[in-house]
């Protein structure tokens, strides 16, 4: 089948031609996990829908939802009563997202939308001034009330790994469970920097690890003795106690190769899913390489990631792909006026997941502004780890 990329308009590229002409391989469907590769259902989600999910930019919060866009398995999502600009994409069987009324269920607090009080919003009552639609439970896949996984409790304490710094191991939290995930916090940092994960996660190491492997522990910010930190003390001080190191389970490395094809999500400009190309690995991550474009634009992603797909995946899901940029795109957009950034055709991202074209040269973003907000927060961390 013919790609067909952002804007409707189609090419002559398929998958099958692309790989024969450049003797390469897919990678195989197997190498997914089943929330990465074909789903089972079409997207029952339709533009209007209320819901309510986490804010990936604070993933201890739970937002009022609503549908704005749908493009094949993906749902972009808006945060009722706030700007275009925070809106963001997620597939449509997320883990993050809920039917409304999921968090008065499950005991979880509900953020309103912007410029409401708490006391002030009531779904029925809001669901009805304005004229929308609850989104049907039938359509979240996780829908379940909150399971145990196996040895963990909120409070518990953990070494967990800063996801945005990974050479930083921090004292960290159990902070809320859904299913057979748990949210960890780092004591004494600000919530962005929590990620949900399940007992498999990398990222996570019982009590004692970093001494047990000679590594450093990064102590929480603030506390008075940073060189004779001892777990005793601490969770003696904390009331606290250790996740048991038997609820741990190690994750097998994956079975990705360089050189392997698939499709992936632009993390600069999340509305894109494009022809990517595995050109490193490590033991639960892979170096994505966008084809045709330099490796300035190559980055990390964990193996479980939702934003990787096996080849075929936007066909058979509706979902516009982007081929590979040609040479020939290079040059001609380096010759002409408009934005100066090779492939991008106006489909900008500078306002947010809504906007489809830069609003002048100079906010084309489609190279590194992203990328330097999502590490901005971490570098925030590592400078005062400096000052500690």
């Amino acid at each position: 089948m013919a790609a067909v990329p952002y804007g409707g308009k189609k090419k002559s590229w398929c998958w099958a031609s692309y790989l024969e002409q450049d003797k390469a391989i897919a990678a195989p469907t197997k190498l997914f996990k089943e929330h990465q590769a074909f789903p089972q259902s079409k997207n029952g989600f339709r533009v209007g829908m209320r819901l309510e999910g986490v804010d990936p930019e604070h993933p201890s919060m739970y937002c009022v939802l609503t549908v704005a866009e749908v493009s094949g398995h993906r749902i972009r999502l808006h945060f009722d009563k706030n700007l275009d600009c925070y809106d963001f994409w997620v597939n449509s069987n997320s883990a993050d997202i809920h039917p409304v009324g999921w968090c008065e269920k499950t005991g979880h607090k509900l953020h309103p939308p912007k410029g409401m009080k708490d006391e002030e919003f009531g779904w029925s009552s809001y669901i009805k001034q304005s004229k929308a639609q609850a989104a049907p439970k039938a359509l979240f896949e996780n829908q379940n009330t909150t399971v145990t996984p196996l040895g963990f409790r909120i409070g518990m304490k953990l070494e967990a790994i800063d996801k945005k710094n990974p050479s930083f191991i921090c004292v960290a939290t159990v902070t809320d469970m859904v299913d057979s995930r748990f949210l960890v916090h780092f004591d004494n940092w600000d919530e962005s920097y929590d990620f949900w994960c399940d007992a498999t996660s990398p990222y996570i190491h019982p009590v004692g690890w970093c001494q047990d492997n000679d590594r450093i522990l990064t102590t929480p910010p603030g506390y008075p003795s940073v060189k004779d930190f001892s777990w005793g003390k601490y969770l003696e001080e904390t009331n606290s106690s250790p996740a048991p190191a038997r609820a741990f389970k190690g994750k097998p490395p994956h079975t990705f190769l360089p050189l392997m094809k698939l499709e992936t999500v632009d993390k600069r400009n999340p509305m894109l899913v494009r022809v990517a190309t595995v050109v490193d690995t490590e033991d639960h991550r892979i170096k994505i390489h966008f084809d045709g474009w330099t490796d300035e634009y190559d980055y990390w992603v964990d193996t479980d990631s939702p934003d990787i797909h096996p080849a075929g995946w936007c066909a058979k899901t509706g979902h516009p792909l982007q081929p590979p940029i040609s040479p020939q795109e290079l040059f001609e957009s380096s010759g002409q006026g408009g934005c100066p950034t090779p492939g991008c055709k106006g489909v900008g991202h500078i306002k947010g997941a809504r906007y489809s074209g830069h609003h002048r040269c100079s906010l084309s973003l489609f190279l590194s502004l992203s990328l330097s907000h999502s590490t901005q927060s971490g570098c925030r961390k590592i400078f005062a780890e400096k000052a500690i």
